[in-house]
This record gives C-alpha cells, sequence and structure tokens, in this order.
C-alpha cells in the first residue's frame, strides 16, 4: 500500500508569496510579447501556415513544406487573431496562455510535495524563472505552449501514481497530447511518459494482490495503449512529410554538446566565473541530477511504498528516458541530437530533478535538513539575481538579428518624405518580419521588399535602400553607404548617387 507522505504544509500566506512571483513572471512575458520584434520564424508562420485550414494538414502535404506549422499554436493563432485582430501580442497570446498553464501546474506541483516553504520556493525558481525557457512563452512559436502542457500532463502523473485513478491518467494523457500537437518535438515526452506508466502498472501487478488481474491489466494498458495508437494514426503522415523534407536533420552529433549548449544559452551570456563559466555551470548541473537520479533509485528500492519516493524516482525516470530516447533516435533512425530550443523540453526535467532532491534530502535525512535549507536558499537567492540580470524587453536569444528589425521600419516610416515610395532590400533572415511589419504597419513608402542572399548583393539595381548584416557591409561599399546603425548586428545603407 502507497503512504501519502506529500501532503503540503504550505499556507495562505505562502500561496500568496507564490501567486505574486507568477504574476511577476507573467506580466514580464506578456510585456515581451507586446513590445518584442517579430521574429523570421514567427512571420514564416504567419504568412505561409495562418492561411491554410489545420485540418487538412493532417493529410495533405501541402501544409509541411517547413516546420514552422506548430499545429496547435498555429490553430490558436488564427482563432486569436480572427478574434482580436494582427498584432504581436495577438500572434503570442497562445504561449502567454500557456506560460498560464505552465505556472499553474508548476506551483500545484510544489504546493502539493513540499514540506518547507524554502523549498517551495526554490521549487519555484528551478521551474520558472530559467530565462532561456521563459523566453518561449513570449514567442509565436509552439515550444512555449507545449512545455505549459508537458508540465500540465506531469502533475497529473504525480497524482495518478498516488491513487491509479483512470480520470488522473486521461487528464496526464490530455495534456501530452496537447504538448505534441503543440510541438512535434514533444512525442519524445508521449514515449518517455507511456513507459513510465507501464512500468508502475506492472508494478502494481506485481506486488499488489487483485483477484481480477485480467480486467485490471486491460483498463489499465487501454490507456497508454490506444491513446499512442491515435497519436500515431494522426501525426503518422505530418511526420513522413518533414522527414521526407530533411527537417529532422538539424542537430548535433554529439549528446554532450546538446546539453552543453542549453547550459549556455540558460546563462544568457552571463560571464561569473569567466572563462569557465560554461564549463562550472555544466559540471554543477551534472553534479545535482546524478545526485537526485541515485537518491531516487535508492528511496525508491527501499522505500516503495512512501509516495514521494515513487514521484521522485518517476520524475527522474523520466528525463534519463528522454536523454536515452535520444540516443536510440541517433542510432537507429539518423535524428541528430536535439540544440537550443529543439530540447527545451528537458529543461524543466532539470529543474525538476534538483528540486526532488532537496525535497528527498529534507524528507529522509534528518540531520542534514538544514543543509538542504540552505543550499535550497542559495539555488534561489543565485536563480533571482540571474533572472533580474538576464532582464531583457529588446531581444530574443535565438531571433537576437530582428530585435530592431521592427525599429527599422519605424524609422523609414519616419523619415521618407511622404509622398516618396522606394524598394528596401533586406538580407534574407530579416525578409519575413520586414515584409509582416512593412504590412502591418501599412507603410505605403515602402512599396515593395525584396529578399537578398549574399550572392545577389553585387546584382542589386532597383533597392534605394537595403538592410543586411554588419559584417555584410565591405561586400556593397561601392554602392552603398551608411544610413543607420540598428544595435550590434544591423545596418540600414542608402545607394550613393
Amino acid at each position: 500500500m502507497v503512504t501519502n507522505n506529500s501532503t503540503s504544509k504550505i499556507s495562505r500566506f505562502h500561496d500568496t508569496i507564490f501567486f505574486i512571483l507568477a504574476l511577476g513572471l507573467f506580466f514580464y512575458s506578456s510585456s515581451r510579447a507586446c513590445l518584442l520584434s517579430l521574429t523570421c520564424d514567427e512571420a514564416s508562420t504567419y504568412f505561409s501556415h495562418l492561411p491554410n485550414s489545420i485540418w487538412s494538414c493532417f493529410y495533405s502535404e501541402f501544409c509541411w513544406f517547413d516546420a514552422n506549422n506548430h499545429l496547435l499554436n498555429t490553430f490558436l493563432m488564427q482563432i486569436s487573431t480572427s478574434v482580436f485582430g494582427v498584432s504581436e501580442w495577438t500572434l503570442r497570446l497562445p504561449n502567454l496562455i500557456g506560460h498560464i498553464i505552465y505556472l499553474i501546474f508548476s506551483i500545484l506541483l510544489i504546493r502539493k510535495n513540499s514540506k518547507s516553504l524554502f523549498l517551495g520556493i526554490v521549487g519555484f525558481c528551478l521551474l520558472n524563472l530559467n530565462p532561456f525557457l521563459l523566453e518561449f512563452f513570449s514567442l509565436a512559436r509552439g515550444y512555449g505552449l507545449g512545455v505549459g502542457w508537458m508540465m500540465m500532463s506531469i502533475y497529473f502523473l504525480f497524482c495518478w501514481i498516488g491513487s491509479k485513478e483512470f480520470t488522473l491518467g486521461i487528464y496526464c494523457y490530455v495534456g501530452a497530447f496537447f504538448a505534441v500537437l503543440s510541438n512535434f518535438i514533444f512525442l519524445n515526452y508521449w514515449a518517455c511518459l507511456t513507459a513510465v506508466l507501464i512500468f508502475f502498472i506492472l508494478e502494481k501487478q506485481i506486488y499488489e494482490k487483485n483477484e481480477n488481474r485480467i480486467n485490471s491489466l486491460f483498463k489499465s494498458f487501454g490507456l497508454p495503449i490506444f491513446s499512442s495508437l491515435g497519436l500515431f494514426f494522426l501525426v503518422k503522415n505530418p511526420i513522413q512529410f518533414l522527414q521526407s523534407k530533411g527537417e529532422f536533420a538539424f542537430g548535433t552529433e554529439k549528446l554532450s554538446d546538446s546539453f552543453v549548449e542549453l547550459v549556455r544559452v540558460s546563462l544568457m551570456s552571463q560571464g561569473y566565473f569567466n572563462p569557465n563559466t560554461t564549463a562550472i555551470f555544466v559540471f554543477i548541473s551534472l553534479v545535482l541530477s546524478g545526485t537526485s537520479i541515485l537518491f531516487a533509485i535508492f528511496y525508491f528500492l527501499k522505500q516503495r511504498d512512501k509516495l514521494f519516493s515513487r514521484i521522485h524516482f518517476a520524475g527522474v525516470s523520466l528525463m534519463v528516458l528522454m536523454i536515452l530516447a535520444m540516443v536510440v533516435q541517433f542510432y537507429l533512425i539518423d535524428i541528430k541530437y536535439l540544440m537550443g530550443r529543439k530540447s527545451i523540453m528537458l529543461l524543466p526535467f532539470f529543474g525538476l530533478s534538483t528540486y526532488l532532491l532537496l525535497e528527498s534530502i529534507y524528507r529522509n535525512k534528518g540531520k542534514y535538513k538544514n543543509w538542504a535549507v540552505g543550499l535550497a536558499l542559495l539555488i534561489s537567492v543565485f536563480s533571482f539575481n540571474h533572472i533580474y540580470r538576464t532582464f531583457d524587453l529588446k531581444e530574443t536569444t535565438e531571433w537576437s538579428y530582428d530585435a530592431y528589425t521592427k525599429d527599422m521600419i519605424h524609422y523609414l516610416d519616419g523619415n521618407l518624405k511622404e509622398n516618396q515610395e522606394i524598394e528596401l532590400g533586406v538580407f534574407w533572415i530579416y525578409g519575413p518580419s520586414s515584409e509582416f511589419y512593412q504590412q502591418y504597419l501599412s507603410i505605403k513608402k515602402i512599396k515593395k521588399v525584396n529578399r537578398l542572399r549574399e550572392e545577389d548583393f553585387n546584382e542589386i539595381e532597383t533597392a534605394e535602400l537595403i538592410y543586411i548584416r554588419k559584417d555584410q557591409m565591405d561586400i556593397v561599399r561601392n554602392k552603398y553607404i551608411l544610413e543607420k546603425e540598428f544595435g550590434s548586428a544591423g545596418v540600414l545603407l542608402k545607394k550613393k548617387k
């Protein structure tokens, strides 16, 4: 029999603290959603996928000329823009909803398992204060929405482990289902979730007496098996279409590179221990995650009947299985290890594993309780300091080049003569965002936006102004002179007279 030793001791006062922290984070992500210049991939989704019927995308190859179509995100973008009109905020509204879902279920998870306010606070920090993860709740991509649904799924998985109620299992899979539809990278999570559920189902059948074992097995296995079959037939065609176009060929050849890159982007260029900042934090992360795995295995074997031991084991099992799944995909079906935003689903698990480790020490190592609280305070202080240092309402890490595209278009609108009409040439990565703002702001002074590649620069004839990277200026110095710099990368050039 499973003993419920996960009763929360968090008071209403502590709930108020969580509410204030969550409100602050949501205000931050909402501000970014309103203020950030639309990025290349967001604008590409707007032009290429919003006009299409989502329902046809389950069987038509027409929808899948690239991987920018994150189905549920695209569908919700269609709804938000049809109701509220087109703007940065409405295009990003689905991921703001994803942030609400993530905040709600991360806090519920902490409340359900925390025995101390300090551990609850560090749990909130570890799950919510990663600045790289936060970025995707402010962008019109499927990553933030998917992570939100995944957190809902994790929460109901932990609830299901304690009771094995069929309804909780359904809620768990609903979250996982919407995560996959938000972005197909979450298929990895779905597969690992199914493996964890099947393990606990088998474990129950082995250790608990049940006179109706056959009926119980059929009912228990029915949910993961039939839901997986349903999802398989739903996404089979889209996955094949994308694979045929090489959309799964991006990534790295080394698993270590994937992990190091996640740490690097999470640090957001903060040089705490330069020049070895990334290496030191990789080491710290490996020690904490590895120790959490060892604690989870030890206490699951020693205290199998205690609910928290089972939850800890389930949490780290999901993390380990998701990493192993990447290895299997690499060697069996030649899918490279995920990098950057494509491996973002691992970030909550690294935070979760550390939080569960501290809870485990606090619960099981009586004389080391104060150590757990002390480490929790240290991590919390660092997390708040780190989010303060990386506070940014202008740029986003993976599309930093587009940070000033909106400013460039506004500059042209304000500085071109009233009746002047020009052709604007832009380096291709600036093209989708430039076209979006030219249309969204109804700027008639720009009659055409031409997308250019470097090999086109010497053949430019009609563009009176061009917007390119600063390091490309030498290529066109004979034809163009500097008009204005935008940030550290983009430059607007005008044709020599």
